[in-house]
């Protein structure tokens, strides 16, 4: 691990000629990842000037066909590099870089042959012209731009990036309390609370006092903006503290390449609200990233009114706090082992933190009725009746069985089968298996041109675990042209009898795709900032998609090299030195379930 440096760096250029600030900023949650740099403005336009921000020399660089798009590779004198994506055109006329680029695309005989490694590296200094600003990759038009220390991905405002103009504090919505286990109720509720932060003569305040008990979650809500108002960023820096008492200290400027996959770990995305996100004041175990401490709030505070304090810093230095009071009570919640009451109908599940939530409705408060997974009787869950005959049963983990069964309350079954990690649930040919922390329900489900059996809705949660869940299909024999879908989502990955990764809740099925992409015609755009002219072509798939490590074209009979549009599932040639007249393009290309398709020759002309 290498730390920000204690002394401030070198101050660094603006890596545009345009200053118009950040769309993205460091440290902002992915899915899967923590976003590792910031995407500067530029206009939604492409063909900007991309400069190298300081002294050093260009040691690589890349092509490929989602990610970063085309990607270049500064090492700074002082050892750290910069790293600028989704340019549209590296810099050739006196770095000569498209012309390395298109010779080792004809050693390797493809469009995408990876890192282009400089022997020697080309010296740079500051200001010098490097590349092109673009929209390849994964995004619209943007430079994407990261510095690194060795694996250390850094936030380039602390290392010497100026800062955008129009800075303000960050907004601080208010505060979600999410209870961490069974034992935990806010207002008496198994449910998250949110409270806004309001306005008073006294500063930034929670609206009202919440009731806290047994093991809660604090959840900051923050938005900042770097230089665009209507857009939303990330925080650098978060601290809390109850009765003056740190209970979390984030410092959110450098990650590791080796922890940048745990973002999941950090933010509760089923929190954000108004474009703000949610930011778990707790290092959960487990988190290697740097620059977190506290265990959250504290579980076995003493019955009182607390004072709770958040504060969230900006890359400028500019911060906002917000005060609230909490007050901690002592729970009265007893486990039980029998619902009160009969004639129960199980109509959903929730999936939190605490555990397994049932929405139930009774006929009578007559009674008493056994809950069972399985065969087995459950004891140990806690039960909150409502107005109308409305029971909600709190599941802890603890109690849910590790392989998949029913929730059954008396005559009312569950439609799903359900398990805790680590476990798996297998319905039919289906299997799918649970990281440890988490929850899962499986149900049968249907989708248009799914194979037999094949469907099934899942749900997987909490959200800080959920993402290693995975999906095997052992009833199913590998077959070629078979992949895994999700029910509006689209294709998910190639199946080959191994487990496949499933993040989001929703239906999962297998599809068999024997169906090719389409090419659509050539057509020419000329890119006027830059001078350049290409011809693109629109690929069409309405399975598993194009394959973009596939293509292969020829330009007049000899070989042509590529760039692919992600986003707008669109190939592109650069033709500004190819001769005026009448050209042919032919060609071929799989999707990702290896339905090949031949580009018949396709002609355009060039003035």
């Amino acid at each position: 691990m290498v730390a920000v440096a204690a002394d401030s760096p070198a101050p660094l250029l603006w890596p545009l000629p345009i200053r118009e600030g950040c769309t993205s900023s460091f440290g902002e949650f992915r899915r899967s990842h923590f976003h590792g740099g910031v995407d500067l403005r530029t206009h939604q336009e492409v063909g900007f000037p991309v400069y190298a921000v300081a002294d050093g020399r260009v040691v690589r660089f890349r092509r490929e066909p989602y990610g970063y798009g085309r990607v270049i590779y500064l090492e700074l004198k002082d050892g750290r590099t910069a790293v600028y994506g989704h340019v549209l055109r590296f810099e050739n006329a006196k770095l000569h870089l498209e012309d390395k680029l298109r010779q080792t695309c004809e050693r390797a005989d493809k469009s995408f042959p990876g890192d282009v490694v400089l022997e020697p590296p080309l010296p740079v200094k500051a200001g010098d012209l490097i590349a092109y600003s673009g929209d390849l990759g994964v995004g619209s038009p943007h430079l994407h731009f990261e510095i690194r220390r060795g694996d250390d991905m850094c936030d380039p405002f602390a290392e010497g990036l100026p800062l955008p103009d129009g800075l303000e504090p960050p907004r601080l919505l208010g505060i979600a309390f999410v209870p961490r286990d069974a034992s935990g109720r806010v207002e008496g509720d198994f449910f998250p609370v949110f409270v806004p932060a309001v306005r008073t003569k006294e500063g930034s305040r929670l609206s009202r006092t919440v009731a806290l008990s047994g093991a809660v979650d604090a959840e900051a809500l923050v938005a900042d903006h770097l230089g665009i108002k209507e857009n939303t960023t990330g925080a650098a820096i978060l601290k809390a503290s109850l009765d003056g008492k740190s209970f979390f200290d984030m410092d959110l400027r450098c990650i590791s390449l080796a922890f940048y996959k745990q973002s999941p770990a950090l933010f509760d995305p089923d929190q954000d609200r108004e474009g703000a996100a949610a930011y778990r004041l707790r290092r959960l175990p487990g988190l290697g990233v740097a620059g977190f401490s506290g265990d959250g709030l504290p579980a076995g505070a003493a019955p009182g009114a607390l004072e709770l304090v958040v504060t969230a810093t900006n890359r400028g230095g500019l911060s906002t706090t917000v005060a609230g009071e909490v007050t901690v009570v002592a729970s009265s919640d007893l486990p039980c082992s029998v619902l009160p009451g009969s004639g129960y109908h199980i109509r959903s599940a929730e999936i939190l933190p605490g555990g397994l939530v049932l929405e139930c409705a009774r006929a009578t408060a007559k009674g008493e009725t056994p809950l069972r997974a399985g065969s087995k009787l459950l004891g140990g869950y806690f039960v909150q009746v409502g107005d109308s005959g409305k029971v909600q049963v709190l599941l802890p983990r603890e109690i849910l069985p590790k392989e998949g069964a029913t929730l059954s309350a008396g005559d009312s079954a569950a439609p799903w089968l359900t398990a805790a990690g680590p476990g798996n649930i297998t319905s039919g040919g289906v299997r799918l298996n649970l990281p440890d922390d988490t929850i899962g329900t499986l149900q049968p489900a249907s989708h248009p041109g799914a194979l037999p059996g094949s469907a099934v809705s899942v749900k997987v949660g909490p959200s800080a675990y959920a993402y290693r869940a995975t999906l095997e299909f052992p009833g199913f024999k590998p077959a070629g042209g078979v992949g895994l879908f999700a029910g509006g989502a689209g294709f998910v990955d190639a199946w080959a009898g191994k487990a496949v990764s499933c993040k989001d809740e929703g239906v999962y099925f297998l599809q068999e795709d024997r169906t090719p992409p389409t090419w659509g015609q050539p057509r020419l755009v000329t890119i006027e900032r830059i001078g350049a002219v290409e011809v693109r072509l629109t690929l069409h798939d309405e399975g598993s998609g194009p394959s973009a490590g596939t293509i292969r074209l020829t330009l007049d009979g000899a070989p042509a090299f590529v760039d692919w549009d992600p986003d707008n599932q669109e190939v592109r040639l650069d033709v500004t030195s190819v001769k005026p007249g009448k050209h042919t393009l032919k060609g071929s290309l799989s999707d990702f379930l290896g339905n090949g398709a031949a580009l018949p020759p396709r002609t355009f002309t060039t003035r």
